[in-house]
């Protein structure tokens, strides 16, 4: 019954849901691990958030088929690369993660900016959001690094060259939350400057997207 309850309130509250969904895949990350099987299950982890994204794309009022269709070119080119290790099929296929998660978090944003009262679905909407930014410029680094492997750099780790996906996760929210803390930094002048949009990105969502939500809430308990 408690279950069922629950599967309600997440339907009734769609935003919730892939905040769940979000928070979940983040929760698992550390457990899958790096070796060949784990980032194939890691994928799998990612393309079941943006699935979910996909499926919130539609309640917003932009088309959803651009999603569906940004998401299947990133799903089954990166699929292929790890399968082939093709470099052409990696970069599309992060690309197209990327340009996915982008749009899913517009499209978020619409939703939110469509009225003059914030929701409490509006509320689950902006952490959703913040997330689709930071899953998306992880897949900007993940292509950044196919470029130049040598585009990030964990010195006080190892001298391995290439990060893994948890990294270059970890990588992407500290920038996009504006704290900057972490001992994984870009080494090459693209990566720099992807990192500078990143945390430009991320102050800017934070003072006017968030902002606004909360200044609607204010004036909406008047």
């Amino acid at each position: 019954m408690q279950l069922m309850r629950a599967l309600v309130r997440l339907r009734r509250s769609p935003s919730m849901a892939l905040l769940v969904v979000q928070l979940l895949a983040l929760l698992s990350y550390p457990f899958i691990g790096d070796h060949a099987v784990g980032q194939v299950a890691s994928t799998a982890v990612s393309a079941a958030v943006l699935s979910v994204a996909v499926w919130m794309v539609h309640r917003s009022p932009r088309p959803g088929w651009i999603a569906g269709t940004l998401a299947a070119v990133g799903i089954i080119a990166w699929a292929l690369h790890q399968a082939t290790g093709g470099f052409v099929l990696g970069v599309i296929g992060s690309v197209g993660y990327a340009a996915a998660f982008f749009y899913a978090a517009v499209s978020m944003i619409a939703y939110m900016m469509s009225d003059e009262q914030t929701t409490t679905d509006e509320m689950w909407a902006a952490g959703a959001t913040f997330m689709l930014f930071v899953e998306a410029y992880a897949w900007v680094f993940m292509a950044c690094q196919l470029f130049q492997p040598n585009a990030f750099s964990a010195p006080l780790q190892n001298a391995q060259p290439v990060r893994t996906w948890v990294e270059l996760l970890f990588l992407s929210g500290t920038n996009f939350s504006a704290t900057g803390l972490g001992d994984i930094l870009p080494m090459t002048p693209l990566s720099r400057i992807v990192i500078i949009v990143a945390q430009w990105n991320g102050v800017m969502y934070l003072a006017v997207v968030v902002a606004r939500l909360a200044g609607l809430l204010r004036g909406g308990k008047r």
